[in-house]
């Protein structure tokens, strides 16, 4: 083999392999990358006003802008960088944009220059903070959550609590290396509320064979009654998930420190008998549970429903 061929075969395999991300160097390079996976981020509302502007800022300049500097460091602080966050081989791009304050994201590579935007992981405004590190030679997210409440004090760390987060069931949910253990359950119900704004309001009912019934309300396309078998395989993973967070060890209750926000019930009902009922005011109370929301949400407002 001539020298000539392994250099054209190293460029081809660099080709093959590499992905956009790969090929990103610099904050510009960043910044219209990101505007062609979330177009929403190139347009200029106002132009006369900056903060409607996309823009990825330097380590300095969101240093000075941020909360809670007693929590972190500005040798933590990255304004984007390139790691395999999700552990698929594939490189992803984590990065601070500021659009209408700052916030977290991550895009993921998702093979076949197919790309997920996963924006607002935590709000950067209210002293949240994630990094990547390694927990058992993986790729995982630290996230040190900062939770306020309506009257507290100078004294920030006391309200920190540090999360590792994995990327399971295509969201970012905590991490649980433990065996997951199957709790037999026989169906779920999830009931939400109105919110300032159109939030959709809707009620269903899923036992473990996928039939499920369901009740739109407000700002939904279906309004009214409805009973449907649902694709098996979507229910399975919703049921692992379930089981994957632990959900007879949550809190009864959540909420959050805002108001107008929806309101979710959540009745889980094990084969045993018994019952573990959530109810969760602005629907983040784990990562955990947010991701089942979203998927339950997603189930109803997408369904066709007869």
């Amino acid at each position: 083999m001539t020298k000539f061929t392994i250099i054209v075969i190293f460029l081809f395999s660099n080709l093959v392999f590499a992905n956009k991300i790969d090929n990103l160097k610099t904050t510009n390079d960043v910044i219209e990358f990101v505007k062609t996976v979330y177009p929403e981020y190139g347009i200029i509302r106002d132009k006369d006003f900056k903060h409607g502007i996309f823009d990825i800022e330097s380590v300095d300049s969101i240093y000075k802008h941020l909360k809670c500097k007693k929590i972190f460091k500005i040798d933590e602080i990255k304004n984007w960088q390139k790691i395999d966050i999700n552990n698929d081989g594939l490189t992803d791009l984590i990065f601070i944009s500021h659009y209408y304050g700052y916030t977290q994201n991550v895009i993921l590579d998702k093979g076949k220059d197919e790309f997920k935007l996963i924006r607002h992981i935590i709000n950067f405004d209210e002293c949240e903070y994630i990094k990547p590190i390694k927990v058992h030679h993986k790729n995982e997210l630290q996230i040190r959550k900062v939770n306020l409440p309506f009257d507290f004090d100078d004294n920030i760390e006391k309200y920190t609590k540090i999360d590792t987060l994995t990327y399971k069931y295509d969201f970012f949910i905590e991490l649980n290396n433990k065996e997951i253990i199957d709790n037999k359950i026989k169906s779920i119900e999830i009931e939400t509320s109105f919110c300032f704004g159109t939030c959709p309001v809707f009620k269903l009912t899923i036992n473990k064979n996928g039939l499920a019934e369901f009740d739109g309300i407000e700002y939904i396309k279906f309004k009214g009654k409805s009973k449907k078998q649902l694709d098996q395989t979507n229910i399975d993973e919703i049921f692992d998930l379930i089981n994957c967070i632990e959900i007879k060890k949550l809190n009864d209750n959540y909420g959050v420190n805002y108001t107008d926000a929806s309101t979710v019930t959540l009745d889980v009902f094990f084969e045993d008998g018994s019952i573990k009922k959530i109810k969760d005011y602005g629907l983040s109370g784990t990562y955990g549970l947010s991701a089942l929301y979203s998927k339950l949400t997603k189930l109803g407002t997408e369904t066709k429903w007869e």
